[in-house]
């Protein structure tokens, strides 16, 4: 590359890097762009998006839930959620039934399919997340889990997105 061996245009890029690294929004987005990449890359081996490995995610933890939900708790297009959902019902692995209170709405919740599916490929992501969490000392994983925490919940509220508030938001002291 020619401009590795200029250094005029190398304390250039350097001096631009600098500052475009000093913007925090651009350095959360690019860390949340890594994120999903990594992720995706292991996910691919299981022939599974990062959208449809979260929906089950989530429903493994939820348990059941409509696709309004997961479109509020994952901050995704409900759109995009309801191709996601529509594609994992076609592979068996998720299941709906009318919600009692609510017949217009629709539960969602993992089939036997998909709690199989989930089980194949959680590891490997849960593995990741050992690594991230080792990656930092406990005083780094606290700091870093607040500013999330403090972040998240004031776009939250700017947003008027209520379900996307880290659960800590009822307790302000964490």
């Amino acid at each position: 590359m020619a401009m590795m061996n200029d250094p005029r245009r190398m304390a250039e890029r350097l001096r631009a890097l600098t500052e475009l690294e000093q913007r925090l929004s651009f350095r959360i987005s690019r860390l949340s762009k890594l994120l999903d990449t990594h992720a995706a890359r292991q996910l691919a081996v299981h022939d599974t998006s990062l959208t449809s490995y979260r929906i089950l995610m989530v429903l493994g933890i939820f348990k059941e839930t409509t696709a309004a939900d997961l479109s509020r708790l994952m901050v995704i297009d409900r759109a995009q959620i309801s191709r996601s959902v529509s594609d994992l019902l076609q592979q068996g692995l998720l299941e709906q039934q009318p919600d009692p209170a609510n017949r217009r709405k629709r539960l969602l919740r993992l089939s036997p399919e998909g709690q199989a599916a989930l089980a194949t490929f959680e590891p490997g992501l849960l593995d990741r997340q050992r690594v991230f969490t080792e990656l930092l000392d406990e005083s780094e994983l606290d700091g870093l889990t607040r500013a999330v925490d403090k972040i998240t919940r004031y776009l939250a509220d700017t947003l008027e997105a209520p379900d996307a508030a880290p659960a800590t938001a009822a307790r302000p002291d964490l």
